[in-house]
């Protein structure tokens, strides 16, 4: 069991020369899925970019006035800029007008089963727990059960779908890591897709910051705070320069998930689109609207019985301090009175501040699983699974499993890891 740890360790450790290490735990085998819920996740692909593009066309017609204003003011929210609606309006309109790219380039979704997904990250963490399975599972390969799905490495797909993407001679990216969960993961990414001949700004010699075409990040707000966005975004204009997650809030918050649902914009969208997602709706001072159409107050909700809450409460908005790591979201059929009534509070006092949570029906599959333990064992649990499915301008890239004896599924010690 030592050299399995201390494969996974090394892979990291030594090309970093750090001491972070694996932070999760390998399942015994690959994970299986049957055929239909494998094409299901190549078949999503375009869905999820049809959805992109009508999240960011309602956007922009709100914020030229040809929509409800409130969604434009709903998207925003508590962005702390002063300039955010004129730096949103001007962006949008001159995407539209210049045919500019403005949809996230690489993404992961997290799905609560199969088909459903909860949220889409752009970029999003744990490409790096991808990579390190791959080389692990084939490293091993006479050891454990199963064979991937997805033979190249995740940062060999990635390194050819930015050549194939970019209309450029060379891709130099800049990877602006400052808000990424995983630090010394996407660190070690980096560095595998520059065995693929990918150069950074930072990493490599003779590029220079002016140089980059390709901009990562992590949060909006970084985008916003980087030293050259002026000069990028006047790059980006002229088609010189794109961005891997765009400068437009729209695609860095949960909010949008609502739009499939909501009475003011549902029309907009297929029932395929809709069907992509977990019913979500707006929470207000007021109230909600459940699945079934059916409207509550605050009150007539918390007082429905247990097996009618099936709904998790997500902070769906921009501030940081609430929107990555699970941090702001609940159960709501198992929070106590104390937990209600602060979170009544938290709406009531919020909404007026732009502070804004949604409801999510809560959907979830629990799966025995064998994983490997540091203590040297192999164990096996029943745990709560999520599905992430990876994807680049040409569609699916790889998939990652997680599963976690607990209902809020991320990247954990205790999380169970496994690839497709």
């Amino acid at each position: 069991m030592e050299q399995y740890f201390a494969f996974l360790d090394g892979e990291i450790n030594d090309l970093l020369q750090i001491d972070a290490g694996f932070t999760t735990l390998p399942a015994t085998q690959i994970y299986t899925f049957n055929p239909q819920e494998l094409q299901g996740f190549y078949d999503r692909y375009p869905l999820i970019v049809e959805f992109q593009q009508q999240v960011a066309a309602i956007f922009s017609a709100s914020l030229r006035g040809e929509m409800d204003p409130f969604i434009a003011t709903l998207l925003i929210n508590e962005l702390p800029y002063t300039d955010s609606l004129e730096h949103h309006r001007k962006l949008h309109q001159q995407a539209e007008e210049q045919q500019l790219p403005i949809l996230p380039v690489f993404f992961r979704t997290d799905e609560v089963v199969p088909g459903k997904i909860s949220e889409i990250q752009c970029p999003g963490s744990a490409w790096c727990i991808c990579e390190q399975l791959h080389s692990f599972y084939r490293h091993f390969a006479t050891d454990f059960a199963g064979q991937t799905q997805f033979p190249i490495p995740p940062a060999q797909r990635f390194a050819q779908e930015i050549s194939h993407y970019l209309p450029f001679d060379e891709p130099i990216l800049h990877h602006l890591l400052d808000n990424a969960s995983i630090q010394a993961g996407m660190r070690y990414f980096l560095q595998r897709t520059r065995a693929h001949g990918l150069k950074y700004y930072g990493y490599d010699k003779g590029v220079t910051a002016y140089d980059c075409n390709f901009i990562r990040a992590h949060a909006f707000q970084s985008l916003l705070a980087d030293n050259y966005l002026h000069t990028r975004l006047q790059a980006w204009e002229k088609k010189q320069l794109s961005y891997d997650l765009p400068p437009s809030i729209c695609f860095d918050e949960k909010l949008p998930l609502i739009l499939p649902f909501w009475d003011k914009t549902r029309s907009l969208f297929s029932d395929a689109v809709r069907d992509l997602f977990p019913y979500t709706s707006l929470i207000t001072p007021e109230g909600m609207t459940l699945e079934d159409g059916q409207h509550v107050s605050l009150n007539e909700f918390f007082a429905l019985p247990r097996d009618q809450k099936q709904y998790l409460l997500k902070y769906s908005g921009s501030d940081l301090a609430w929107n990555w790591g699970s941090k702001g979201v609940y159960f709501a059929a198992t929070l106590a009175h104390g937990a209600i009534n602060h979170f009544k509070s938290m709406i009531i006092d919020g909404f007026d501040k732009q502070h804004y949570w949604t409801l999510q029906k809560k959907h979830s599959i629990k799966e025995d699983i064998s994983f490997l333990d540091r203590t040297g064992e192999i164990k096996e649990t029943q745990a709560t699974a999520k599905y992430s499915g990876f994807y680049g301008p040409s569609g699916l890239i790889a998939i990652l499993n997680m599963h976690r004896p607990f209902y809020k599924v991320h990247g954990t010690a205790e999380t169970i890891v496994s690839i497709c």
